[in-house]
């Protein structure tokens, strides 16, 4: 990771004066503002440089956590080449290469992927299902300890002036073990160092640093210490693109391609440190490196040395920045425009989560079905994950997910290539528990999976698995089947409101990680996720409710240690069997366009001083969107003492979430009894607007 001088950024902060230039605008929670200053977005913390002269050296850093806007508005003076060198170290390249699996992995119609023999990898027959271990013996996936390896440091002058000859050291662990000269570098020249080393098993560190007093554009970018155990990624880019890069200055402070780039890579090794969990308290500890650029005449015939006369890339992934017709024919290559180059690229580490085996989680986002719908408003039930702010549901600023700390600290030396085969790793016993608003199971209530992506073979067997059935399920290798009205899974819960989830036969497949699709209770899955949601309808005396079980929470649970058996709770908003009466005559009114009063009357009186029947107050809730009831739960809006009868809401208050299919509200009110005991949430749609 490029080591970056941060200054502690106090409470006061900078209020600067006007400047010369425009530039950027950062605004903190609490009411400091710094005035044209130049801004680096990385997820957790936005570095801040506060004016022109100190761009490219160290930086200030603020926790977002402090941040309550900023606007990034540079003018013209941002891009004025300065004349001065600016020695950068681009990438340390770490020879011999260890194999990677990107383009040998094939999927099947059931979805199991597979090896793909041929070159150092071996075919075994159908062997390759379970034993994948069998085919890769011949290939370089680990250093031995004291193999010698060769680090190699690119150096590259990217400013506007020839670069003075230098002095470098290598570092191992942050300790040097090398000093090496470099000699005067001319514009946009390169030069490589090599350094022999015997490897060491464990997480090790290898650094390079320029020392030099001339004067450059940054200093920043004269040192950087790579994670040897990170995955190597590569860069493929045109000659072309990268002198067209030279031309303007980015958001790295410099004027390259290099500083820019290689910064996201370190951008992603920061957001995995701060991805921490109950089952990854210090993070992801897996980490990347850029390994590799090639700088191509011709791109596509560039991407064709990645792969070995073996058949094999010796890497772990990257990006290649192809090439227009237009540029291809002219010769010439447009710069992005300013907005772009000096903001972040978040769509980047994204992208190379997905080289690492990570996958789209916004597949298992759902827009509903009609045949599926809320009986208050007809509304399609619809699903957006719980926890939609993460790097690989959306792009950036955001941190990974557990499940994707998870599969990463799992793997963290294993060659990439896989792609979503962590949503084999379910745990051995599944079952859900049905529980009342107070958190009671609820006994014998009827339960109906419906799950996304199968289709239901109607003449097939029903199979039974204690109080649960399952249906059988058409494998015609189509796992983007609409939601069928013939459930997958069938049941009714016992006393505690528990129902034991039936592992269903399966295809099984084992990867090279690990990973092993056994009879689970979702079949089939594969590694898209397109059958990772299953929808329950819940039905008991009248009443009936929708979750979603979706196979991230089964996933996630293995990391936290419930591999054996896993129970997901669905909280109804019905009551228990000792719960006071409701309140009467929920009604709804609008005050404004923000503003909805709701009026209701006491509970009726059955038995007189029944302190069953007392209640000592009342719950006020609310509730946005279509969502299954657990996906977008009722959230509490006030609780009120039992004189009150009326309570006013304002709808411009409500958690910071994403409703992304629908906004409609829902209200509700409960009866608050002894012991804090609540009746059930009577509940209404919002009215219609006058």
């Amino acid at each position: 990771m490029r080591k970056i001088a941060l200054l502690a950024a106090t409470a006061a902060g900078f209020l600067l004066l006007s400047a010369v230039s425009r530039a950027d605008t950062l605004e903190l929670k609490d009411g400091t503002v710094l005035n044209n200053c130049y801004l680096r977005d990385e997820g957790i913390r936005l570095l801040v440089w506060r004016d022109m002269s100190e761009v490219g050296g160290p930086a200030l850093a603020y926790p977002r956590s402090q941040v309550k806007t900023f606007k990034i508005d540079r003018d013209d003076s941002w891009d004025v080449k300065p004349s001065k060198p600016d020695l950068t170290v681009t990438y340390i390249e770490l020879t011999p290469k260890l194999a990677g699996l990107h383009g040998r992995v094939d999927y099947d119609q059931l979805g199991r992927p597979t090896l793909r023999p041929g070159g150092p990898i071996k075919d075994i027959g159908d062997r390759k299902y379970l034993y994948p271990e069998e085919m890769v013996g011949d290939l370089k996936l680990k250093y031995k300890e004291g193999e010698e390896v060769t680090l190699t440091a690119h150096v590259k002058n990217v400013g506007f002036a020839t670069a003075k000859p230098f002095e470098a050291t290598f570092l191992i662990d942050g300790k040097e073990v090398k000093k090496v000269k470099g000699k005067a570098l001319k514009e946009m020249e390169e030069i490589s160092f090599p350094l022999k080393w015997k490897w060491q098993s464990g997480k090790h560190t290898a650094g390079f640093r320029i020392d030099t007093k001339q004067p450059e554009i940054a200093t920043i970018n004269n040192e950087i210490s790579d994670p040897l155990w990170g995955f190597s990624y590569f860069y493929v880019v045109s000659k072309g693109r990268v002198k067209a890069w030279h031309e303007t200055r980015t958001a790295s402070g410099t004027f390259c391609f290099e500083d820019y780039y290689r910064w996201h890579v370190d951008i992603m090794n920061t957001l995995f440190e701060a991805s921490k969990y109950p089952s990854a308290p210090n993070g992801v500890e897996a980490r990347v490196r850029l390994d590799r650029i090639l700088y191509a005449d011709d791109v596509d015939a560039s991407v064709k040395i990645l792969t070995e006369a073996d058949g094999i890339g010796y890497h772990q992934g990257g990006w290649i920045w192809t090439d227009s017709e237009e540029e291809k024919k002219t010769g010439k290559w447009a710069q992005t425009n300013r907005e772009w180059r000096c903001a972040t690229e978040w769509s980047l580490p994204h992208e190379l989560g997905h080289q690492l085996g990570l996958v789209d989680y916004y597949a298992l986002d759902d827009g509903g079905y009609e045949t599926h719908t809320w009986p208050d408003n007809g509304g399609k039930v619809t699903h957006f994950q719980n926890h939609p702010v993460t790097m690989m549901h959306w792009h950036g600023p955001h941190l990974w997910s557990e499940l994707d700390a998870g599969y990463l600290n799992k793997t963290w030396d294993m060659p990439r290539g896989h792609f979503g085969d962590y949503y084999f790793g379910l745990p051995k016993e599944s079952a859900i528990r049905i529980t009342d608003i107070n958190g009671r199971g609820i006994e014998g209530a009827k339960v109906e999976l419906f799950q996304r992506g199968v289709r239901i073979d109607k003449s097939g067997p029903v199979t039974s698995d204690g109080t649960v059935s399952y249906s059988s399920v058409i494998e015609d290798g189509n796992f983007d089947n609409s939601m069928d009205t013939t459930p997958t899974i069938m049941g009714t819960t016992g006393s505690d409101g528990l129902m034991k989830l039936p592992n269903r036969k399966v295809d099984e497949v084992r990867t090279l990680n690990g990973y092993h699709r056994t009879p689970n209770p979702f079949g089939n899955v594969n590694v898209v996720g397109a059958r990772g949601l299953m929808l329950a309808r819940v039905t008991k005396a009248e009443r009936t409710t929708w979750f979603w079980l979706e196979l991230t929470d089964f996933l996630t649970a293995v990391y936290r240690g419930e591999s054996d058996r896993f129970v997901l709770p669905l909280k109804t908003d019905w009551p228990s069997i000792d719960s006071p009466l409701p309140p009467r005559n929920v009604k709804a009114e609008w005050i404004d366009n923000d503003h909805v009063k709701l009026t209701w009357d006491a509970p009726a009186v059955l038995n007189e001083q029944h302190y069953l029947e007392n209640p000592g107050g009342y719950r006020v809730y609310r509730r946005i969107g279509d969502n299954g009831l657990n996906d977008r739960p009722w959230f509490p809006v006030a609780t009120l003492n039992p004189a009150t009868r009326e309570c006013v809401l304002d709808l411009k208050q409500f958690p910071e979430d994403t409703y992304w299919f629908t906004q409609v509200n829902r209200f509700g009110v409960s009866s608050i009894g002894a012991l804090g005991i609540e009746s059930g949430i009577v509940s209404l749609m919002e009215p219609k607007k006058p």
